[in-house]
């Protein structure tokens, strides 16, 4: 690395630190007290959920006036664009909040947040792991104190764990080990809608394991939890869920026909690019570029991996296999900032980055992240979408032209088993 690109890297390296400082103060003062008006609110969601269950009430786990009675004894206020929080999880996400909505709930807050936290720390350091020691900490700390990942602890999100599980199942991946690979993906059940297109992509590959682990793992835990959920909460939620689905193409998100918090110009997704662009008047402009824009996206994406098959055996397979990320972030209706930190998944399928190289990388991968504090503190510009959308057609223009990434960019580094190549 040259003396100039040093010193432009320390620089991002001292901005990027900064941000993450003034995130974090902001992160523990507003966790320090009772949610309010002015803050986060979808924890309210996660708690209210665990208190029916703890309740015996796990029929009401959808039901608008219930969740709303339930939230109004922490906010009298209205909260968010229904004047509720929805539940939008499965039920066993209700099961497995219900210890944290046994505690009062600035302290059942404060509580998921440092688990959250440390699982963070863990993904950083992870991903960081080829790093001498001194720069591991700083990517672990770069990583951990990014925007999305602050933004996934004030709403108490299941983002982090899915990043968790996301990192054990690449890594389960790398060895070999396809069954534990998808025991780890069923943790994604928690937010269907990232489970889809991995569960798609396992079976194009005929990765049988996994995809059976994945499936097994999910109705297990639906299995396991049934005593307290029953099976009446699932058609609840199927019908629920489909709402959700048609809100998001119902008047593109407009606040009467939303059954969340109803700004689609805040999803990070390629229909948050063209809320924001076009405005929530545009209904039938946006769907039909939605639509257009993920068809291109899967289109561009598969010819691609016909030239180059994604996986974890070469720098070119990796690099398409990271742009698989891409494209499930940007093709998903409902990408809220807490989710980029899925983006961290793609980080870790490149690695090993040339050594020269690494921190670097961790640094651009954090710099894109970071954007979704531009897109949602000062302007809807969606840079981190267009980030996204440039990288995946870079991958997918390289392995549809048949020119190698090479070491140039990234170094083989750790060994791959013949079983967990490809």
């Amino acid at each position: 690395m040259t003396a100039r690109a040093a010193r432009a890297l320390a620089v991002a390296i001292l901005g990027l630190l900064l941000l993450g400082l003034a995130v974090a103060i902001q992160l523990v003062s507003e966790l320090a007290v009772p949610p309010a008006v002015d803050g986060h609110h979808d924890i309210l969601a996660f708690w209210a959920a665990g208190r029916l269950i703890l309740d015996g009430r796990p029929e009401l786990l959808y039901d608008a006036a219930t969740l709303t009675a339930l939230q109004r004894t922490v906010i009298p206020e209205p909260i968010g664009m229904n004047g509720y929080m929805p539940f939008i999880n499965p039920p066993p996400a209700a099961v497995a909040f219900a210890p944290i909505s046994a505690l009062p709930i600035v302290l059942g807050r404060a509580a998921w947040a440092a688990a959250s936290a440390a699982i963070a720390l863990a993904a950083g350091f992870w991903i960081a792991r080829d790093l001498p020691r001194r720069d591991r900490i700083l990517g672990a700390i770069l990583i951990a104190s990014s925007f999305p990942m602050a933004h996934a602890l004030a709403e108490g999100q299941w983002s982090i764990v899915l990043l968790g599980a996301g990192l054990v199942a690449i890594e389960a991946a790398r060895r070999g080990r396809w069954a534990l690979a998808g025991l780890a993906l069923g943790v994604f059940w928690l937010k269907p809608q990232f489970i889809v297109l991995p569960l798609l992509a396992l079976a194009l590959g005929r990765r049988w394991p996994a995809v059976v682990a994945a499936v097994v793992a999910g109705a297990f835990v639906a299995l396991v939890t049934l005593p307290l959920t029953g099976l009446g909460p699932y058609a609840t939620y199927a019908t629920f869920l489909l709402d959700v689905v048609t809100s998001h193409f119902s008047g593109a998100g407009e606040a009467g026909s939303a059954v969340w918090q109803g700004d689609l110009a805040s999803t990070e997704g390629l229909n948050g690019l063209f809320v924001g662009w076009l405005g929530q008047d545009a209904v039938g402009a946006v769907n039909v570029l939605w639509a257009a824009g993920v068809a291109g996206i899967l289109g561009l994406y598969g010819l691609a991996a016909r030239r180059v098959r994604p996986g974890l055996g070469s720098s070119d397979a990796r690099a398409m296999l990271a742009a698989g990320v891409a494209a499930m972030l940007l093709v998903n209706p409902n990408q809220f900032v807490q989710d980029c930190v899925l983006l961290y998944l793609a980080l870790d399928i490149l690695g090993p980055i040339r050594p020269d190289r690494r921190l670097a990388a961790i640094v651009v991968t954090v710099a894109s992240a970071d954007l979704t504090f531009l897109d949602l503190s000062v302007a809807a510009l969606h840079l981190f979408a267009i980030v996204l959308l440039g990288g995946l057609a870079w991958a997918c223009a390289r392995a549809i032209s048949g020119r190698e990434i090479g070491p140039g960019v990234i170094d083989p580094g750790r060994p791959v088993t013949a079983r967990g190549a490809g």
